[in-house]
């Protein structure tokens, strides 16, 4: 398997090299491989894709990679505490500029 586009692969796939590049761009955030990161943003740069459709791919790769961590995290905290509190992770209510443990949170947050 090789880590360079190949034109010819372009062609009997019916990608471009801009969607593979693409596409590369977002395998990397998702393998957390920097050199991919950066040798791909380098060659789409090089083809004229704008930084915001860069943008695009990095935050749908980040959505993509995210949805296991949360899944995991609402898991540990529905069977590691009482009521489902926070578990290490954000808490609802910090994200609303609260703080756990202060009084900040309501009744039916579930921080501890």
């Amino acid at each position: 398997m090789s880590t360079q586009t190949d034109p010819q692969t372009a062609t009997e796939t019916g990608l471009d090299e801009t969607t593979l590049n693409l596409v590369a761009l977002g395998a990397a955030i998702g393998a957390n491989a920097e050199r991919a990161f950066r040798a791909h943003q380098a060659r789409l740069e090089a083809l004229g894709v704008s930084k915001e459709a860069m943008i695009e791919v990095v935050n749908m790769a980040l959505r993509v990679k995210g949805d296991p961590h949360q899944m995991m995290l609402a898991l540990a905290q529905a069977t590691l505490t009482e009521g489902g509190g926070c578990c290490g992770g954000d808490c609802s209510c910090e994200g609303e500029g609260k703080e756990k443990g202060q009084g900040d949170c309501g009744e039916d947050c579930g921080c501890k």
